[in-house]
Parts: C-alpha cells; sequence; structure tokens
C-alpha cells in the first residue's frame, strides 16, 4: 500500500533539471485561481461539475475581484472536481502545517501494517542516503518529501490499526 500526496508533475530523481512544480507556497488566493484556471476546459467546465454560475465562479477565485469571495465549502468542492489540493496545501503552509493524505487500512492485520510501515521508512532512509551521498538537489529534497509523506501515512495507518484493536469495556468507554 502506498499513499498518495498532491504533486502536480512527476518529480525526477535526476541530479539535474528543473525543480518540480509545488503549489505549497502559493498564496490561497493564488492557489484558487490556478486550480481553477488550470482545470481542463477552464473555469466554465469546473463551474459546470461543480453545478454553480460560470461568471460568479470566475469572480470568486480572481485574486482583482472584492466583491465575491469562495466559500469553504466550494472550496473543497472545488478541489474535489479537480482532484488539485493546491488550496489545501497553501492554507497549511501559511498556517505552518503540512498536508499527508490519509489512506485507510487496506488489511485488518495490524502485523502486515507493520510491515508497511517499516518497508515505508526503509524506502524513505534509502532516498535520504542517496540524497547525502550525491549531493541534495531540489529533486532529491522532493523525493525524500513524497516518501516521507508515505511514510508517514502508513504510521497513521498502523495507529489506527492498533486503535481499532483496543478492546472497549462494556458501557462503551473506551479506556
Amino acid at each position: 500500500m502506498r499513499a498518495t500526496i498532491f504533486v502536480s508533475t512527476p518529480f525526477e530523481n535526476g541530479d539535474a533539471g528543473t525543480a518540480p512544480d509545488s503549489h505549497c507556497s502559493l498564496d490561497v488566493l493564488d492557489a484558487a485561481y490556478h486550480t481553477a484556471h488550470s482545470y481542463p476546459g477552464g473555469v466554465p467546465a469546473l463551474a459546470q461539475r461543480m453545478k454553480v454560475n460560470a461568471d460568479t465562479l470566475m469572480k470568486k477565485v480572481s485574486v482583482n475581484v472584492e466583491s465575491h469571495h469562495l466559500t469553504l465549502k466550494e472550496a473543497v468542492s472545488m478541489q474535489e472536481v479537480t482532484g488539485n489540493v493546491a488550496v489545501l496545501q497553501a492554507m497549511a503552509h501559511a498556517l505552518g502545517y503540512v498536508c499527508v493524505r490519509s489512506v485507510q487500512a487496506s488489511t485488518s492485520d495490524p502485523m502486515a501494517l507493520n510491515w508497511q510501515m517499516v518497508a515505508a521508512q526503509a524506502d524513505m532512509q534509502h532516498a535520504v542516503a542517496d540524497a547525502f551521498a550525491r549531493g541534495v538537489t531540489r529533486n532529491s529534497l522532493q523525493r525524500c518529501d513524497v516518501l516521507a509523506a508515505e511514510a508517514t501515512s502508513a504510521i497513521n495507518n498502523l495507529l489506527s490499526a492498533l486503535r481499532a484493536s483496543l478492546p472497549i469495556p462494556p458501557g462503551g468507554v473506551s479506556r
């Protein structure tokens, strides 16, 4: 099982090349603008999928229009439809957080989840060792970021399975 996080372009493992495009440093309003405008067919196609007026959505995602504002529900809907979580990442970044996608455990066997976690941590450690051995580049850092997020997700899946295995005493009060 692998966790996935949004990376706008596939990262390269080479030591050279351009840095992968990342929306995490965008302002929230810029992230909303780019999310809406980069959708195939643009804002009109996105508005149709969201079942909202295209002109209104255009104004809501514009960084120059003060009279219209994207609601939180609309921001969530836009990210669900586009599959682009740049707004979420921009909000987290602005508040000093990092987003890690939560993936439901694919097995009810906690030991299998344990070994998945160990494998994810080993993958991350290999990427870190490679980065230090070959010289840290933007691409090697991006690779480490992605693998660290996968390891974190694997840890969270294991902890969820452990919590689910906790016996609940009579009365429904958990220990």
